[in-house]
């Protein structure tokens, strides 16, 4: 196995035994959040593929714990929402947006959580990604 493969498993491993990322999720929105942090974690991996161990590991650090913190904010998120007052859910959310600016980029602003709901928590998952992915672009 070369250096960029046991890279990716390190870090696809360290998102997979991770049990603070889906605790208290259904199996579904579970495997959702799983697989995005799973996928960013690749994606930084291969950013880093010509450097050395050591350098690799100091440059994704900061971007995989802000995956991390990101993906538990969301799994908080879903976690209490629906039994929150309303000063708490805009506390939670306002968590949310700023791990996710951590991820994305300072100037990113969520809209109301309400734009990604679904009928499930795997969809809003799936929609609050494809909306933060969309807006990379």
């Amino acid at each position: 196995m070369d250096i960029l493969n046991k890279r990716i498993q390190r870090v696809v491993e360290s998102v997979l035994d991770n049990e603070a990322l889906t605790s208290g999720l259904d199996e579904t929105a579970a495997e959702v959040l799983q697989g995005w942090g799973i996928k960013n974690a690749t994606s930084i991996a291969g950013k880093v593929k010509t450097l050395d161990d050591e350098h690799a590991e100091r440059e994704m650090y900061p971007h995989l714990k802000a995956s991390r913190r990101l993906i538990r904010a969301i799994r908080i998120w879903l976690e209490h929402e629906k039994k929150s007052t309303l000063e708490e859910k805009e506390k939670l959310w306002a968590k949310v947006e700023k791990r996710a600016q951590g991820l994305y980029g300072d100037a990113l602003s969520l809209p109301s959580p309400n734009q990604f709901s679904g009928n499930t928590p795997a969809e809003f998952i799936e929609n609050l990604r494809n909306w933060l992915e969309g807006s990379k672009d």
